[in-house]
C-alpha cells in the first residue's frame, strides 16, 4: 500500500493529540489558547482534546492558573520506551563511523561497581589494534572511560566509590593519590573528556567521553584507544572533537537534549 493510500486511514483527533503532547515536551506548561495558537487549531478542538488527554492520564491541568502540562501516564510511557532501549544497539552504528575516522578501537563501557565493563568495541581498522574483549574488567582510575564514568557522578555516589578504591600503579603515568585524582575529576568535568595518558599500559593512550541519558545523568562512556600517540600533540584537539561529538550523538539518540542541567555531582 502507498504512503498516500495509508493516509486516507489516519485519524485526525489522535493526530492533533500527539501534536499537542509534542508541544508540552518543550517543558513549559501552556494554557488552551497559546497551544491553539501554537498548532493553529481552533481553541475549542483545543480544549476538548486536552480535556481528554487530561482524562486518561496524559496531561495535568493547574487549576489555580488553568495550565496544562504532561501528566503522569505520558511519563510512564516515556519511561517504558527508555527500559527498551539497547545502548549498544543505538551506539554501534556510530562506534563503527568513529573508528573509520581516527583508524582506531573505540569502547562502550558502563560502571560496575568499582570496575568498568567494555559493554561493546569496534576494532582498529590498522593490524595493530589494543587487545581487547566485552565482558572485560578495567580499573575506573586509571582509563579515561572509568575517569568519565567517576568525575559525571552524583556527589554522593562519587565519594561512596572513592572510598572503596585502591589506586595501584599500573605504569610510571598512573595517578595514585585519591586527592590528584579529584583534581583530575574536576578538569574531566568542566571539560567534558578525558584522558588516558598511558596510565593503565605503557604504549596506549584514550580519549573518553561521557553518554548522558534524558535526565542528563551519566549512563556510560565512549573511548577511543590506540598504541599511536595522540595526546600532547597537535592531533589531540581534533581526536577529543570526534569522540566528544560521537559520545553527544549516542546521548541525544537516548533521549538527552543538549543544555539540559545534568544530576550535581561536582567532585
Amino acid at each position: 500500500m502507498a504512503p498516500k493510500d495509508k493516509d486516507r486511514y489516519l485519524i485526525n483527533s489522535i493526530l492533533r493529540s500527539s501534536n499537542i503532547l509534542r508541544c508540552l515536551t518543550k517543558g513549559k506548561a501552556h494554557k488552551v489558547s497559546e497551544i491553539a495558537r501554537e498548532l493553529r487549531l481552533d481553541r475549542s478542538t483545543t480544549y476538548r482534546i486536552l480535556l481528554s488527554l487530561e482524562k486518561s492520564g496524559f496531561v495535568e491541568k493547574d487549576e489555580e492558573t488553568g495550565e496544562y502540562s504532561l501528566g503522569l501516564f505520558a511519563f510512564e510511557i516515556g519511561h517504558a520506551y527508555l527500559n527498551r532501549i539497547d545502548i549498544p544497539k543505538v551506539a554501534k552504528p556510530i562506534m563503527v563511523d568513529l573508528a573509520l575516522k581516527v583508524q582506531e578501537t573505540v569502547h562502550l563501557a558502563v560502571l560496575s561497581g568499582t570496575e568498568i565493563v567494555y559493554i561493546d568495541k569496534v576494532d582498529s581498522p590498522r593490524p595493530l589494534g589494543i587487545m581487547s574483549k566485552i565482558g572485560q574488567r578495567a580499573p575506573l582510575y586509571c582509563t579515561s572511560l572509568g575517569k568519565v564514568l567517576l568525575a559525571f557522578q552524583p556527589e554522593n555516589e562519587l565519594k561512596r566509590i572513592l572510598d572503596q578504591l585502591r589506586l595501584v600503579p599500573m605504569t610510571s603515568n598512573t595517578i595514585v593519590s585519591k586527592r590528584k585524582l579529584m583534581e583530575e575529576l574536576r578538569i574531566v568535568r568542566k571539560q567534558g573528556y578525558a584522558l588516558d595518558n598511558r596510565e593503565i599500559e605503557d604504549d596506549v593512550e584514550c580519549i573518553g567521553a561521557p553518554i548522558l541519558d534524558h535526565r542528563g545523568s551519566i549512563i556510560a562512556a565512549l573511548s577511543v584507544s590506540g598504541p599511536q600517540r595522540k595526546i600532547n600533540t597537535p592531533q589531540e584537539k581534533q581526536f577529543v572533537g570526534y569522540v566528544v561529538e560521537a559520545a553527544g550523538l549516542i546521548s541525544s539518540k537516548l533521549g538527552y537534549m543538549e543544555g539540559k542541567k545534568q544530576e550535581k555531582g561536582e567532585p
